[in-house]
C-alpha cells in the first residue's frame, strides 16, 4: 500500500490520499496521524513538510519510519532554505521577484494551512530523519527519476526552484 501525505485537490493515482484540509480524501487527518495507518511500501509528501512545525515534522518522520515496510521508501521535498535566503539577500542571483522569494520562504498564505512553519537544509533534514530511525537517506537538489515518475509537478524541471528531494529508506 502507498500513502500520499497532503494530497490536496490533486491526489496522486495509486496512493491512499490524506490531507487535513481537503475533502474528499481517504484519510482526513494530519500527516503524523495518517502515517500511522500503515504498513506502507511507500509514503509520498510533495510540498508538505514545510507546512508542519519542526515538532510535527519529527512526529511525521517517526510515524512514517515505524509504519514503513522493511525496504519501504519515504519520498518528499522541501524548499532549500539556504538557497531561497540567498535569492533574497542577493536578488540579482535569482529570476524571482523579492515577493516570490518571501512567499516561498513563508508560504503563499492564500488559505489557512498555506503558510510555512519550518525551513530545512540538507543537514537539518539528515539529522531529523536519522533521529527518526532512517539511515539510508539520499538528498538531491534535482528531482530524481522516482519523483518524475510519480507525479507531474512543474518544479521538477526547474532547478532554480531550489528544492531538496529526499529518498529515505527503511
Amino acid at each position: 500500500m502507498k500513502l500520499e501525505l497532503g494530497s490536496g485537490h490533486r491526489p496522486t493515482p495509486g496512493y491512499v490520499s490524506s490531507d487535513p484540509n481537503t475533502r474528499p480524501v481517504d484519510l482526513a487527518m494530519p500527516a503524523w496521524e495518517a502515517a500511522r495507518h500503515g504498513p506502507f511500501d511507500e509514503v509520498l509528501a510533495l510540498g508538505v513538510i514545510e507546512h508542519l512545525t519542526f515538532h510535527q515534522a519529527e512526529n511525521t518522520f517517526r510515524a512514517v519510519y515505524q509504519n514503513l515496510d522493511s525496504g519501504g521508501v519515504f519520498l518528499f521535498d522541501v524548499p532549500d532554505l539556504a538557497v531561497w535566503c540567498l535569492y533574497y539577500i542577493y536578488p540579482n542571483t535569482s529570476m524571482f521577484a523579492p515577493e516570490h522569494v518571501l512567499a516561498t520562504i513563508y508560504g503563499w498564505q492564500r488559505w489557512p494551512g498555506d503558510e510555512h512553519k519550518s525551513g530545512w537544509s540538507k543537514q537539518s533534514l539528515r539529522d531529523t530523519l536519522e533521529k527518526a530511525g532512517f539511515l539510508d537517506i539520499a538528498l538531491a537538489t534535482e528531482a530524481p527519476p522516482s519523483f518524475r515518475q510519480i507525479a507531474e509537478r512543474n518544479r521538477f524541471d526547474r532547478p532554480h526552484d531550489a528544492h531538496i528531494y529526499v529518498e529515505a529508506r527503511k
